[in-house]
């Protein structure tokens, strides 16, 4: 069945065009309330920058008095003092210490307004203000500090809280349990205010129910509800993290464009009905054959109804088309599994990268020397650990030299020996000539790791042996590196697929291995080996790779 559409490609131009031209005028007409609408939005824009700048100064210097009244609470031996009964000149004496701090920090840091310091357990109580207090607000302050002392027993988690003391908001932190608290006070009506983007903006501070907490006056007088806009004002807020507090941006809504409207609307509509005229004849002209000629190409060779198209170009394209359609659906498949297999080398370098018993490990070592209180230790496998990491989030193809991955090793060694009651011990003997060649990273900390994760045993050192030896032949040099343990070696159905095998065995239980040798190969091609054996002291894993490679030949070339 053949259906025909008779029609003048040149014609149907034509007619498309003077339909087009008159819809323009109109086009200028959306443009104007596109103009007024976008200059609305740059306007909330800017507004929302600013709200963002002012928030984060805000919420930068809450971090900071935080972290200060934290270190207090949780390390400041003074206080730590207060935290069990001693006598009162101890007490006092630590009391004084700790106000003593709590005076460099009100000069320290401009949001702070007053610090306080209060012991049950030895009936002490400390505080210190701002010059702007009087004595009778002081002293309803210091009342509702002894309040909240006995409100929770526990104030690590409560982050600031936002209270009404004498008809003005406060905005309050307070560290320590058990009796003994340390605390700070913000005043919202001297929190530094920055230049805002329109003149006029209020700053308005709610609790989380959006009862407003400041500016109550200005809310009353322009009757605003929070976080919706007014006719005169457009609200900009977020909360606060760590806080009970939202911030919001009352902005006056700008007067320009409040003119016209009408006129521009009546316009419009005229416009739109030129628009759909023209629409109308251009898709039964154009849009509609090219609707089905697309449709055409969409079905392939294997459409039941074919169309004649009259217009000579709508033929050339139809013909073409229909040609490429079998060389498309070809490179899709090929293109599919090229796809596939990337996807699969990703996933296996990240699975190399991101091994989380590892760090879990390292994680409850850190706990146990915690709670032994063996500081310096600590200290050393943290830094350990971070060399690790930043080593291990080098790209995959990224090439560093043997030195580095040695020391790179090294530096796991040192952390297995930090975490485990007989530390393994790792011994290295690198030919000189090879301690700049550069190879894959992580080529050698894989075998490492297997060694650590499957040699190892219980109430006997673990002994690993890196030789890493120059070996010349007629087709050119290669670097030989041997990973060697003291464990009870490879099972022999192991040994068949690390040597041999392509199962899903040996991809999915040793990754780290697979990985090393999917990249080798991408960057060496058959010309790098490994092999794994056994002998007489435990289980040996052999690299070799060429020196003269094509790798090494394009880092001199770039």
């Amino acid at each position: 069945m053949i259906r025909k559409y008779s029609a003048s490609f040149k014609m149907n131009v034509f007619r498309a065009l003077l339909l087009i031209t008159f819809p323009l005028i109109g086009m200028l007409l959306v443009f104007n309330f596109y103009s007024y609408y976008a200059f609305n939005a740059k306007f909330v824009e800017s507004n929302e920058q600013s709200f963002a700048l002012y928030a984060k100064n805000m919420q930068t210097d809450l971090d900071a008095v935080d972290k200060f009244l934290s270190n207090v609470a949780v390390s400041d031996y003074n206080y730590l003092t207060l935290n069990s009964p001693v006598s009162s000149i101890k007490a006092h004496v630590a009391s004084h210490e700790i106000m003593t701090q709590f005076n460099t920090a009100l000069n320290s840091y401009e949001i702070a307004n007053a610090f306080f310091i209060y012991s049950a357990v030895n009936d002490t109580y400390r505080d210190i203000f701002s010059n702007s207090y009087s004595y009778e607000v002081k002293e309803a302050i210091r009342q509702h500090m002894r309040t909240l002392t006995f409100a929770y027993e526990n104030h690590y988690y409560n982050g600031w809280l936002s209270y009404e003391v004498e008809g003005k908001a406060y905005l309050f932190r307070l560290l320590g349990k058990n009796g003994t608290y340390a605390a700070v006070m913000v005043d919202f009506d001297q929190i530094h205010s920055m230049d805002l983007v329109q003149k006029g903006t209020e700053v308005i501070y709610a609790n989380n129910q959006d009862m407003p907490l400041t500016n109550k006056q200005f809310i009353a007088d322009h009757q605003i509800r929070l976080k919706q806009n007014n006719e005169n004002f457009i609200l900009v807020g977020q909360p606060i993290p760590n806080t009970d507090v939202q911030l919001f941006f009352a902005v006056p809504k700008p007067s320009v464009f409040k003119g016209g409207l009408a006129l521009l609307f009546t316009l419009s509509l005229f416009t739109i009905m030129l628009v759909t005229i023209s629409l109308f004849f251009f898709n039964r002209s154009l849009l509609s054959p090219w609707h089905r000629l697309m449709t055409s190409i969409g079905k392939g060779s294997s459409q039941e109804l074919k169309e004649e198209y009259y217009i000579e170009e709508f033929k050339q394209v139809d013909s073409t088309f229909n040609d490429m359609n079998n060389q498309i659906n070809q490179l899709k498949i090929v293109a599919y599994e090229h796809e596939i297999e990337r996807q699969k080398a990703e996933l296996q370098h990240l699975q190399l990268q991101i091994r989380p018993h590892f760090f879990l490990n390292c994680l409850k070592s850190l706990y146990g020397m915690a709670q032994q209180q063996s500081y310096e230790r600590i200290q050393h496998m943290i830094l350990a650990i971070s060399s690790h990491l930043r080593y291990n989030f080098k790209d995959n193809l990224q090439l560093v030299s043997l030195h580095q991955e040695v020391e790179h090793v090294l530096n796991y060694i040192r952390i297995q020996q930090i975490g485990h009651h007989i530390p393994p011990k790792c011994e290295c003997s690198i030919d000189s000539a090879l301690e700049d060649f550069i190879i894959p990273p992580l080529s050698i900390q894989a075998f490492v790791e297997n060694s650590v994760k499957y040699a190892m045993k219980p109430n006997e050192q673990l002994h690993i042996e890196i030789k890493v030896i120059l070996l010349q032949s007629d087709d050119g040099d290669y670097a030989d590196i041997t990973i060697q343990d003291n464990g009870d070696g490879f099972m022999d159905s192991i040994l068949h697929e690390l040597n041999y095998g392509e199962s899903s065995f040996y991809t999915d239980i040793h990754i780290g291995i697979s990985n090393v040798r999917h990249r080798l190969s991408m960057l060496y091609g058959e010309r790098a080996m490994l092999a794994f054996f056994n002998n007489d002291k435990g289980a040996v894993s052999e690299i070799i790779l060429p020196i003269n490679s094509r790798i090494r030949d394009r880092e001199e070339t770039e």
